[in-house]
């Protein structure tokens, strides 16, 4: 999706969110907080190494990724009416461990091969970021209702790796989608449990692209 859509799609969610309240038939704002798991799968960029004879591009013949780490979240809403609200909320996915083993096998000539025969690669992955988002609601009884998100993650991807030698940020604006079930047991209060998935990440210097989950138990606040 180029520039000009997501500008589009933002500018929509910041409308619902801060002038649909005209037409609205059950306005008001709420706040959230949630707490959960954060899943990254990040790709390998592999690795290039050279010699005399010149640079050759070695994949890893094992990625572990120690991810599952606490993410969490907090965000304003407005509810439009019973069926549709809009939301702005910071997003930390938590922390992801990479450990990337590789093999690397001589390639040939007269010159020894001036590395190790295995090479280590360790880095970790810290992604936030604000979210916009639109949720279509389908009220299930009195206290209940499912919903649907969609709207736009604008990640920072922070990497750092091998004793220091690499710190630095990364940005992407990607899709974000989530689906879930909505609980109000109170007048104020509601519980939300969802699934969330965002589109993939751009590459850095020791990943490639990456995409994230998180599962999340939500708290809401109606004022």
């Amino acid at each position: 999706m180029n520039y000009k859509s997501w500008s589009l799609s933002v500018s929509g969610v910041v409308l619902c969110l801060f002038a649909a309240c005209a037409g609205a038939a059950e306005p008001g704002f709420y706040v959230a907080a949630s707490l959960g798991m954060g899943d990254e799968d990040p790709e390998s960029a592999g690795v290039n190494i050279g010699n005399p004879f010149g640079v050759f591009h070695v994949e890893p013949d094992q990625v572990d990724v120690d991810n599952g780490k606490l993410a969490w979240s907090v965000g304003l809403g407005y509810r439009v009416n019973k069926y549709f609200s809009g939301e702005v909320e910071y997003v930390d996915f938590g922390t992801t461990d990479v450990a990337e083993h590789y093999t690397i096998s001589d390639p040939g000539g007269p010159i020894p091969f001036p590395f190790p025969t295995e090479l280590n690669v360790d880095y970790s992955s810290h992604v936030t970021g604000p979210a916009l988002s639109l949720l279509g609601t389908l009220p299930m009884g009195e206290n209940f209702e499912l919903f649907l998100r969609g709207g736009a993650f604008f990640a920072s991807r922070e990497i750092k790796a091998g004793l220091g030698t690499l710190d630095a940020n990364f940005a992407s604006t990607v899709w974000l989608a989530g689906a879930g079930v909505t609980w109000s047991f109170a007048k104020h209060w509601a519980i939300r449990a969802e699934y969330q998935q965002i589109g993939k990440l751009d590459e850095s210097l020791v990943s490639g692209e990456t995409e994230l989950k998180r599962m999340s138990l939500s708290a809401l606040f109606k004022l």
